[in-house]
């Protein structure tokens, strides 16, 4: 949940960083955002309120995989939004490995394990060697002052939110004016270096069919005059 905070977090800064709207990205149309609601929710409970350990892997984890297929579905309805599908993707990640291994496995350091917060829950315990797609398992390490482990699942969801944050905060006529006037410009330089270029031979005042002023005489005045 920590690193879902500092990635929504950053999210909201990218409108103050580059200059966009907050009116425009709070006013962005989503659908279905009770499904978003109500998998937030889920995981939550889950978080601060779990079940006893005995229904971890029956009601707990029919819950959580509960709660992603309810995000992933909101993420699924809202992919009209740019960045929309990097999120999805990174969710994606995560809800596979934690169906395939019934929760997330953790890679905690030697000197974390004896802490009070590293202990297994319903959506996290320990890693162990014979689990599933450990490349995508929380094994990024980030220590002091965090003190946390992330996977490449979440890296992604936190690019993905930067992006729709970025996206959604921009005014879509100044982008489309934008693009309308790199295709004018991209256009007019095609133009420009496929238009024909004509060349006209004026013969010289010094040929057979000249006069001496660069005007052409025809063939009979010339033989006329030699004669």
């Amino acid at each position: 949940m920590l690193v879902l905070g500092v990635a929504l977090l950053v999210a909201l800064l990218v409108p103050l960083v580059t200059r966009g709207s907050y009116t425009r990205l709070l006013g962005t149309e989503i659908h279905w955002g009770w499904l978003l609601a109500a998998g937030l929710a889920i995981q939550i409970a889950l978080e601060f309120a779990s079940p006893p350990r005995r229904y971890w892997h029956s009601i707990g984890f029919g819950l959580l995989v509960a709660s992603y297929v309810l995000v992933l579905a909101f993420c699924a309805r809202n992919l009209v939004l740019r960045g929309m599908s990097i999120v999805l993707i990174g969710i994606a990640c995560n809800a596979l490995v934690i169906v395939l291994n019934q929760g997330m496995p953790v890679k905690f350091p030697p000197e974390w394990r004896d802490k009070t917060w590293t202990q297994a829950t319903v959506k996290h315990h320990p890693q162990q060697p014979d689990e599933k797609l450990l490349v995508l398992t929380d094994i990024i390490i980030v220590k002091h002052p965090y003190d946390t482990v992330m996977s490449y699942g979440d890296l992604i969801l936190a690019i993905g939110l930067c992006d729709v944050a970025f996206n959604a905060s921009r005014d879509p006529q100044r982008r489309r004016k934008k693009v309308r006037r790199a295709l004018q410009a991209k256009s007019a330089r095609s133009h420009t270096t496929n238009s024909p270029v004509f060349e006209t031979d004026v013969p010289s005042g010094n040929g057979p069919s000249g006069n001496g002023h660069g005007e052409v005489q025809p063939d009979w005045a010339s033989t006329a005059g030699q004669q």
